[in-house]
């Protein structure tokens, strides 16, 4: 239920923005705080409670992701982010879905680790200061952002490769 919350979240932004609505960019920063607080809730209340599930595993990132690129997107149109930063994270996703795909195939589920939850925070820390544009401070919190994205991106790929390597050995 939290993971298709960020998703409704990622087109509400969406909609805050274009439909140009007063104080978009406000509105746009408390449902994003919201669906912040529901990604830590979620993982939470899954592992308490020991409900965690390979589609789980595969909603969360999609939603938490989905929210991430509709933020960057508006903060972009906007004029709060440099362009950069959303082509950078939308094309790190890009490669994130295909590898995903790819290793489902083989039936290894690709789940998020803690590489990759620091790289969410650090993007989350860079949108809030883009909206208040504490400049310098958001350019080089977006720059760790999207290095820590990549980071993540070659991590999952080695650590994904492996168990597939592994696996076709068996």
């Amino acid at each position: 239920m939290f993971t298709a919350i960020r998703f409704v979240i990622a087109i509400a932004i969406l909609i805050l923005y274009f439909a140009n609505v007063e104080n978009w960019l406000w509105r746009s920063l408390a449902l994003f705080v919201f669906g912040c607080l529901t990604d830590v809730v979620d993982g939470e209340i899954a592992r308490r409670t020991n409900t965690v599930s390979d589609l789980g595993k595969l909603l969360d990132p999609v939603c938490d992701k989905a929210m991430q690129i509709a933020m960057a997107l508006v903060l972009a149109l906007g004029g709060y982010v440099y362009l950069w930063v959303l082509i950078a994270l939308v094309a790190k996703e890009l490669l994130m879905v295909l590898g995903g795909m790819f290793f489902l195939k083989s039936k290894i589920v690709v789940s998020a680790n803690w590489m990759g939850k620091f790289s969410t925070v650090w993007f989350s820390i860079a949108a809030v200061l883009a909206m208040f544009e504490l400049k310098p401070y958001c350019d080089w919190a977006f720059i760790a952002s999207v290095v820590l994205a990549y980071a993540t991106l070659v991590q999952y790929g080695v650590k994904y490769f492996t168990v597939l390597k592994n696996t076709s050995d068996k």
